[in-house]
C-alpha cells in the first residue's frame, strides 16, 4: 500500500505542476556571476578571476564522454529517455518521505536540479517541488538534452567555491575539463550529491568511496568495461595543493594587467564597479604576453642572480607594436616570507638608471645638430656651473680619459664628456627627449639627469629604447589588446598610435653607436651572436645595475639591485661589484638568445614552387606583414602567386618605413659591414663575407656584393659581401693610444691572451691608462699572445 500511495503522490505532483507553470524561455545559468578568464597571446589561459563564486561556462562539445556518462549514471540514469521528470525515481523518493514522515529525498532529475539551481531556492517544501517539476517539464520542451546538460554542468556546485565542472576541474586537478580522466570524472560526478560532505580535501576516503560507486554504476549500465572501472578505481587521489588554482600564471604580468583594468574607465565609473565586472562579469581579457618569451625571461633571471643575492626585474617589448611580451617583477610573487614580494619592481618600482640614460642625451644632442664624431673634453672630472652651484662630475672609478668623440664616450660610458654635452644642449632638452621616447615618470631637468639620477621604471626603459629600434617612432607599451564580455561583445580594443619623436637619421646614429657598446664597449657580455644595440648603467655606490638592449623585434630592460635601495652590490654581499656590464648584461644575453631563437629580423615571401608561394601575412588586415604588425596576427600563408598581396600592411606600419622588396637583393654598398649583414639577414639571405687585403679603404668598408643590388634571389639564397681590410682575427689590430679596457677588448676579440705592463711612457705624451706600445705590432699575424704597455 505505501508503494501505491507513493506513486499516486508522484503522479499528483506532476499533474499539478504541469497545469500551474506557464512556458518559460531559456534561463541560461541564472543570475550568478561568471569568472573572468585572462589569455596569453597564444590563447593559453594565464589566470581566472572570480569573487566568492568561481563559475565558468562549459560547452557540451568540450565535455569528455566519460564525464557525461559518469554524471548521468550517478545523478539521473534515465536522463536521456524521460521528459524531465522520472516518475519511478519520484515514487521511490515519495515512499522514503512518507516512511520518514518528512521530506528526506527529492528524486530530482538533472533537469529538475538545473531548474532549481537557476530559478528556485533550495527550500525543501512541497510547493517548491511542484514548481521544480513544472519547470523541468517546460525546460525539456525548450532545450535539447545536450543543452540542459551543458547548462547543468555550468551551474551545479562542486564545493571549494567551484560552480560548474570547468571550475571544478581546474580547482581540484589543475586542468581543463576536456583533459579529465575517467577516475577524475567519476570523482567530480560523485561530489555533486554532497559537495561539502564529500569534499576530497576534507574527506578523501568518502570521496573515493563515492567515486568507486560511480564507476560501478557506469559498469553496471555497460557504459564502461568492468576492467576500465577496476583500473580507474585503483587510481590514487591526485589533487593539486589546496588553493593553488587561485595562483596566477606569470603573476607579475597578470597582476599588472588586473591593476591596469581596475584603473580603466571603460570597465566602470568607479573602482568598485570595475572590480565587480572583472570578478563576476565573465570577461575574456586578451593580453600580449608571449609564454615562451616569459619563460625565457624567468629562466635567465634565475640562472644569473644567486638565490640569496639581490633582486632583479625585466621587461620585454616588441618595439614594432608596443606589445609587452614578458615581465618579471621580482623573485617570487607568492613568497609569504617576503613582505614586498607582490610589489612589481618592473612597473611599480622606480630606480636611477645611471648611464643607461645617456642614449636620450645622445639622441637629444644629435637632434640638436651635434656631430657624432665631435670631440668633447676629457679628464678625470669636470666642474660644470649650474643654477644650483658647481656640479662636479667624475668618471667611473675616477678613470682618466683624453678628449673623446661623442661616439667613443658612449661606447665606453665616460661621464666627463657627457657632462659637457648636458651643459651645451641643456638638461631640459634631455628630459624632453626622454619623455618623448617613452619615459613617463616626472623628470626634473637638472644637469645630473644626463647621468641617470632621475628615477624611472624598468618597463619605461624598455619602451623608450624601443623608440630607437623603430627608427624614432614612439609606441606606448600595451598589455591588453582586447576585452570581451560574456556574450562576446567587445568592450575595449587597443588601437596603437605611432608618433615620430626624432629624425630617422638620429635614431640610426644612436643605433649604430649602441651596437658598438655591445660589440666592443661596456656591454660585451650581452652579446648573442647577432647584432644588438644596448647600454649599460650603474649608479653611484653600485646600488643599481642596468642593461637595456634591443633588436628590431625585441626591446628589453634588465635591472638588478636590492629592493630596499641604498644597499651596495659589493663583496661580501655579492661575489664581486655588480655593474651593468656584469649580471644585467649576462641576463639580457641569456634571455635574448632564447627569446630570439628562430626569429629572423624580417621575413619576405618566398617561392615554394611554380604554382604557390609562402608569404608572411598580417591576418588581421590581409596585407603583407611589416615589421610593426602584431606578432599574434602574423602567419605564413601558402597562396597562389597571383593572390599574394603586394602592399605592406599600412595599418600597423607608418608611411615612410623602409621595407625590403620580396625576392630582390638590396644594395648594401653604402652600409657598414654590420649593417650590411643585418639588412641581408632581414631579407632572409645567408651572408658570406670576403675580405680584400689590398684595399686602401678603412677596414670594414663594404666594397661590393654578389649578386648585385636589384638581382632577383629568393630568400635562403647566398649573398657574398666583399669588405676592405684583412679578415678580423687574422692580423693584430692597432691599439696604440687606446684606453686600456678598449685595447684589451679589441685584442681579446681576436682570440689573443693579453699581458698588461704598467710603465710610464718615455715620451710622456700618452694619457693615463692608455697604450703607448704593443707587441706584436699592428698588422702582424695573430700569434695568440699580445703585450701592451700602459701609462699608469
Amino acid at each position: 500500500m505505501p508503494r501505491v500511495r507513493a506513486g499516486a503522490v508522484a503522479i499528483a505532483l506532476i499533474a499539478t505542476a504541469a497545469c500551474s507553470i506557464a512556458p518559460i524561455e531559456d534561463p541560461g545559468i541564472g543570475a550568478g556571476g561568471l569568472t573572468t578568464t585572462v589569455y596569453a597571446a597564444d590563447g593559453s589561459v594565464l589566470t581566472e578571476w572570480h569573487a566568492e563564486e568561481d563559475r565558468v561556462l562549459v560547452a557540451y562539445s568540450d565535455l569528455p564522454k566519460h564525464l557525461v556518462d559518469a554524471v548521468v549514471a550517478i545523478e539521473d540514469r534515465r536522463f536521456w529517455i524521460h521528459p524531465g521528470v522520472d516518475i519511478r525515481a519520484m515514487a521511490r523518493a515519495a515512499k522514503e518521505n512518507i516512511d520518514a514522515g518528512s521530506v528526506v529525498e527529492g528524486g530530482s532529475t538533472i533537469t529538475q536540479q538545473y531548474a532549481r539551481a537557476v530559478l528556485l531556492t533550495d527550500d525543501v517544501t512541497i510547493e517548491r517541488k511542484t514548481a521544480e517539476i513544472g519547470l523541468a517539464l517546460r525546460l525539456e520542451e525548450t532545450l535539447t538534452k545536450q543543452e540542459i546538460l551543458e547548462r547543468y554542468l555550468s551551474s551545479v556546485f562542486f564545493g571549494e567555491g567551484a560552480y560548474g565542472v570547468s571550475a571544478a576541474a581546474r580547482r581540484y586537478f589543475g586542468k581543463p575539463v576536456e583533459s579529465l580522466t575517467l577516475d577524475e570524472s567519476a570523482l567530480l560526478a560523485g561530489v555533486i550529491n554532497e559537495p561539502t560532505t564529500l569534499n576530497p580535501y576534507d574527506n578523501p576516503e568518502g570521496a573515493l568511496q563515492r567515486r568507486d560507486l560511480v564507476l560501478d554504476t557506469m559498469a553496471e549500465l555497460n557504459w564502461i568495461e568492468p576492467g576500465e572501472a577496476l583500473a580507474a578505481a585503483a587510481a590514487p587521489l591526485s589533487l593539486i595543493p589546496r588553493g593553488s588554482a587561485d595562483r596566477m600564471l606569470h603573476p607579475y604580468f597578470t597582476d599588472e594587467v588586473r591593476r591596469r583594468l581596475l584603473e580603466n574607465p571603460v570597465l566602470g565609473d568607479t573602482p568598485e564597479e570595475r572590480y565587480r565586472l572583472i570578478t563576476s562579469g565573465g570577461l575574456r581579457v586578451y593580453t600580449t604576453l608571449d609564454p615562451q618569451t616569459q619563460i625565457a625571461a624567468e629562466a635567465a633571471m634565475a640562472s644569473v642572480i644567486p638565490a640569496h643575492g639581490p633582486s632583479g626585474a625585466l621587461a620585454a617589448i616588441d618595439p614594432r607594436n608596443g606589445h609587452v611580451l614578458a615581465l618579471v617583477g621580482g623573485r617570487d610573487f607568492y613568497d609569504t616570507s617576503d613582505p614586498i614580494a607582490q610589489f612589481n619592481l618592473a612597473t611599480q618600482g622606480r630606480r636611477q638608471p645611471g648611464s643607461a640614460f645617456k642614449p636620450f642625451a645622445l639622441a637629444a644632442a644629435l637632434q640638436a645638430g651635434v656631430d657624432l664624431d665631435s670631440t668633447w673634453p676629457g679628464g678625470r672630472a669636470a666642474y660644470i656651473r649650474s643654477p644650483s652651484g658647481v656640479w662636479q662630475v667624475a668618471n667611473y672609478e675616477d678613470a682618466y680619459y683624453p678628449g673623446l668623440t661623442l661616439r667613443e664616450a658612449t661606447v665606453f660610458s665616460v661621464n666627463v664628456p657627457y657632462a659637457y654635452v648636458a651643459d651645451w644642449i641643456g638638461a631640459d632638452t634631455i628630459a624632453s627627449m626622454a619623455e618623448a621616447a617613452g619615459i613617463t615618470t616626472p623628470l626634473d631637468p637638472v644637469p645630473s639627469i644626463v647621468l641617470g639620477t632621475q628615477e624611472v621604471s624598468v618597463l619605461d626603459m624598455a619602451a623608450a629604447y624601443g623608440t630607437f629600434a623603430t627608427g624614432g617612432i614612439q609606441i606606448d607599451p600595451v598589455l591588453v589588446t582586447r576585452i570581451a564580455d560574456r556574450d562576446g561583445t567587445v568592450l575595449y580594443e587597443h588601437v596603437p598610435t605611432f608618433t615620430r619623436v626624432m629624425d630617422v637619421s638620429v635614431a640610426t646614429e644612436v643605433n649604430a653607436t649602441l651596437t658598438e657598446v655591445v660589440r666592443r664597449g661596456t656591454g660585451q657580455q650581452a652579446k648573442i651572436g647577432r647584432p644588438i644595440s644596448g647600454k649599460t648603467g650603474t649608479t653611484e655606490g653600485n646600488f643599481d645595475a642596468w642593461f637595456v638592449g634591443y633588436t628590431p623585434e625585441l626591446s628589453a630592460a634588465v635591472w638588478v639591485g636590492y629592493p630596499e635601495g641604498n644597499r651596495a652590490m659589493n663583496a661580501p654581499d655579492t661575489p664581486f661589484s655588480v655593474t651593468g656590464g656584469t649580471w644585467p648584461a649576462q641576463i639580457w644575453s641569456r634571455f635574448g638568445l632564447a627569446a630570439l631563437s628562430g626569429i629572423p629580423y624580417a621575413t619576405a615571401a618566398s617561392a615554394d614552387g611554380a604554382a604557390t608561394v609562402t608569404a608572411r601575412i598580417d591576418t588581421s588586415t590581409g596585407f603583407l606583414a611589416g615589421p610593426l604588425c602584431p606578432r599574434g596576427e602574423v602567419a605564413d600563408v601558402v597562396l597562389p602567386a597571383a593572390l599574394v598581396p603586394s602592399i605592406v600592411c599600412p595599418i600597423h606600419n607608418p608611411e615612410g618605413l623602409a621595407v625590403l622588396q620580396d625576392g630582390v637583393v638590396p644594395a648594401v654598398d653604402s652600409y657598414s659591414i654590420v649593417e650590411a649583414v643585418s639588412l641581408l639577414e632581414a631579407g632572409g639571405y645567408e651572408v658570406q663575407l670576403a675580405w680584400d687585403d689590398d684595399s686602401a679603404l678603412v677596414p670594414g668598408t663594404v666594397l661590393g656584393q654578389v649578386p648585385a643590388a636589384g638581382s632577383v634571389l629568393s630568400p635562403g639564397g647566398i649573398v657574398q659581401v666583399i669588405a676592405a681590410g684583412p679578415e678580423p682575427g687574422t692580423v693584430v689590430p692597432n691599439v696604440l693610444g687606446r684606453h686600456r679596457a678598449d685595447a684589451i677588448a679589441r685584442l681579446e676579440a681576436d682570440g689573443q691572451r693579453v699581458t698588461v705592463i704598467l710603465l710610464d711612457d718615455p715620451d710622456g705624451s700618452t694619457g693615463s691608462l692608455h697604450v703607448w706600445a704593443q707587441v706584436p705590432a699592428a698588422g702582424e699575424p695573430v700569434s695568440g699572445r699580445a703585450t701592451v704597455w700602459v701609462s699608469p
